[in-house]
């Protein structure tokens, strides 16, 4: 259509259009003009237009739920006869039983409409509410494809297993301070020497690894001590197989003596990180431990194989990016201890009791 600069269309002639006429086109006309048949179809070829993206499918969706359905607005309960309904028509109660059969059918009717009406509009808000968490859902899969597109997991990498011997001793020493509440956490196993010297200190170890074989090694080695306080059986000490993370996450706020963490805050994305270290504070009861096994930053470089590198979604944070981290989610005071002889550092802070 050929429009002209009066605001006729072509095939109007010279005569205008009013606003609000029965010539006007449901284009033309505001949502308060449209007659429920114009509104209908509009909202039928809305419901059938090609959606290039989900965004626009997930914007759209929840635009139908906030706006909500136009037929629920039209349906109200039928509020039944008039009181005064006979003293209006006093000169027709002759017919009274035959104009009261008439008004129930009608009542009845209409009582029927209004439910279907509802019935409609609860539909078209289910399919609102359907279509917003499916748009939704579609999206959430779409980045966690872009984050991670192999979901290559731990156990898949040959990881380099470090040397934590040199913190055996103090580890025990500086988890052993803290209230005897629960367990102390031990994740990743790693070599086991701090998981070992843990349970030598007659201290409730719990070992946690996403690793079966370092899971069935530790195992192993608890079942093949001896006395009440090494093995398996006394229920002082366990390993058991579990990303740290979602184990953390797991226990109860304030439930564990202390959390040893290694391996996993090396490899893991900042955000993985940052996510271990909130659950083990969380977890850690007032008074009790938090220890950070870090690998040099050179070390690590240097051992990993050119995929593994690669692969790996993070490296190691320098010890004094821990002290800022540990400072800035509420853990002042935190004290880096270099190592004399291996190429992990320790940062150890206590929680407030």
């Amino acid at each position: 259509m050929t429009e002209r600069s009066d605001g006729a269309g072509a095939g109007d002639g010279d005569r205008g259009v009013e606003p609000g006429s029965d010539e006007m086109g449901p284009d033309e006309m505001g949502p308060d003009e449209m007659g429920p048949d114009e509104r209908a179809l509009l909202a039928g070829f809305d419901r059938l237009r090609p959606q290039g993206s989900l965004q626009w499918g997930f914007d759209d969706a929840m635009r139908r739920i906030a706006a909500g359905s136009p037929d629920m607005a039209d349906v109200e309960p039928w509020r039944g006869l008039p009181d005064d309904i006979w003293d209006r028509g006093r000169g027709g109660k002759i017919a009274r039983p035959l104009l009261a059969g008439v008004i129930g059918q009608v009542a009845e009717a209409l009582a029927q409409d209004s439910r279907e009406a509802a019935v409609g509009a609860f539909t078209k808000s289910n399919e609102a509410i359907w279509d917003a968490f499916r748009y939704l859902s579609a999206r959430v899969e779409q980045l966690e494809r872009a984050a991670d597109p192999l979901e290559v997991q731990a156990g898949e990498l040959a990881l380099p297993v470090y040397d934590l011997s040199e913190w055996a001793d103090p580890v025990a020493t500086w988890t052993g301070a803290a209230p005897s509440i629960g367990s102390v956490v031990v994740g990743e196993l790693g070599e086991c020497s701090v998981f070992e010297a843990l349970v030598g200190s007659s201290v409730t170890v719990e070992g946690v690894d996403p690793r079966g074989q370092m899971v069935w090694e530790a195992n192993a080695r608890l079942s093949e001590g001896s006395g009440e306080d090494s093995g398996i059986g006394s229920g002082k000490a366990v390993a058991i197989l579990s990303e740290v993370t979602e184990r953390l996450r797991s226990l109860p706020t304030a439930s564990q003596q202390a959390v040893v963490l290694s391996g996993c805050i090396d490899r893991h994305a900042l955000n993985g990180k940052v996510d271990a270290l909130d659950q083990a504070i969380r977890v850690i009861s007032p008074g009790g431990t938090l220890v950070l096994l870090v690998v040099d930053q050179a070390a690590w470089d240097g051992d990993l194989t050119a995929p593994v590198r690669d692969l790996l979604p993070g490296r190691p944070l320098h010890p004094e990016t821990w002290l800022q981290i540990l400072a800035r989610r509420g853990l002042a005071g935190a004290q880096w201890h270099r190592p004399e002889r291996g190429a992990v550092h320790a940062v150890v802070v206590r929680r407030d009791p």
